[in-house]
């Protein structure tokens, strides 16, 4: 189970800020466009976190 949480969550973060990216890049108007963005941001600031808990459970400094 600890594989699913330190793999297999990044990895669908991956691709939700991918698509959240193409979403706002095709958006008819503001209010896609700035959900995709959103959704971008928030996926992305998931994967650097999860990157930080997984240094911090190697035990290295990051």
């Amino acid at each position: 189970m600890n594989a699913f949480s330190f793999w297999i969550n990044p990895i669908l973060a991956g691709i939700m800020a991918f698509v959240g990216l193409l979403a706002s890049s095709r958006a008819a108007d503001e209010g896609f466009a700035a959900g995709g963005l959103v959704v971008f941001v928030a996926c992305v600031i998931f994967i650097f976190v999860s990157i930080g808990r997984y240094f911090d459970r190697m035990g290295s400094a990051h």
